[in-house]
């Protein structure tokens, strides 16, 4: 047998690093601990003044205009918080089901003329009050809404037990609480819209002003709606507006770009960003996410950037430009509207 050779400590010992790295470590360590902070903070303050509530006085009682279904308004818990609902059947017990997590400033009376018009499309529809709006209790937060939402569809789903389809939609604000936490529901929707939306919060904050450019890298992005969008497992439409002023038609155009099964991108022509809820508008708004409800069993899938339609001022639908070819050119997704 032969004697294994013993290694030599002195061998096998690790050089000691030399003082200047173990400073520019030290360094790195505090600048990447500061920078945490600083994202923490800025994201705090940002979450602080990003929600803009507002009350209902509503009468739970008030009727629903042009329909003669009967509406059920409900209450549920989620967390220590009690939220607020509203579902409005369709005269068809398996009637189509669409589920509306709503824009900021907003509440349940806002989406009365609305659910209204669905019903008499024959389509059932569920929208409530994240917490802190409306007569829904607690304080509006990112943990908070993604919370709202997930007990909120389990309450869609129990609402319209044996709807033929179940179908989700966001509307500004709500688009970003809906994509961040679809990929959750069960069971999956079989489909998703996202109306008058943005493509990340982020790009939202720049754009509007919250905050400046130069510290959007600070911020964290708790709603990638272009990201989340690309995940989906479900046909996606997305409408929006050229002229929406609060956030441009690009950030449609990034998600529905993203999209991994993108049914259609819908831009209207000259519509203001509430136009899903606007009296004057609502008709038009709905007309294609009434036709995508309906035929989503039967009209055919599409790759991103194949069908896109221009809805012009007079309601009139044209093909125009496939925007989803480049959304980023003749853009800066970072400028503020009006600001050179």
């Amino acid at each position: 047998m032969f004697d294994t050779p013993h290694p030599d400590p002195a061998a096998t010992v690790p050089a000691p690093a030399a003082p200047g790295t173990l400073r520019w470590l030290a360094v790195a360590a505090g600048v990447a601990l500061a920078a945490g902070v600083a994202r923490h903070l800025l994201f705090r303050a940002v979450e602080r003044k990003a929600f803009v509530t507002r009350t209902d006085e509503t009468s739970t009682g008030t009727p629903v205009p042009w329909s003669s279904m009967p509406v059920r308004h409900t209450t549920f818990a989620s967390g220590d918080r009690e939220l607020h609902a509203r579902f409005v059947p369709a005269a068809r017990h398996d009637a189509p089901a669409l589920m509306v997590c709503h824009g900021d400033n907003e509440t349940l009376a806002d989406w009365l003329p609305v659910q209204a018009l669905l019903a008499e499309s024959g389509i059932a529809s569920f929208v409530f009050d994240y917490s802190g709006y409306g007569r829904s209790s607690g304080r509006p937060s990112v943990r908070h809404l993604r919370q709202d939402a997930m007990t909120a569809y389990r309450q869609f789903v129990a609402a319209a037990p044996a709807a033929s389809r179940r179908v989700v939609l966001g509307h500004s604000l709500g688009s970003g609480i809906l994509l961040d936490v679809a990929r959750h529901f069960a069971p999956q929707p079989d489909g998703y819209v996202i109306a008058a939306g943005f493509s990340s919060a982020r790009r939202a904050a720049v754009q509007t002003g919250r905050v400046p450019a130069w510290a959007a890298w600070l911020l964290p992005d708790p709603w990638n709606n272009a990201a989340r969008a690309s995940r989906l497992e479900r046909p996606l439409l997305v409408v929006h507006s050229r002229a929406d002023a609060v956030f441009a038609h690009v950030h449609a155009e990034r998600v529905a770009a993203a999209a991994r099964h993108l049914h259609q991108l819908v831009m209207h022509d000259a519509m203001p960003h509430g136009a899903a809820i606007e009296p004057d508008h609502i008709a038009a708004f709905w007309s294609p996410i009434v036709r995508y409800v309906h035929e989503l069993d039967t009209l055919p899938q599409h790759e991103t950037g194949a069908r896109v339609e221009v809805v012009e001022a007079g309601g009139e639908c044209s093909q125009g430009r496939n925007p989803l070819e480049n959304p980023h050119k003749n853009s800066d997704p970072m400028r503020v509207p009006g600001k050179q």
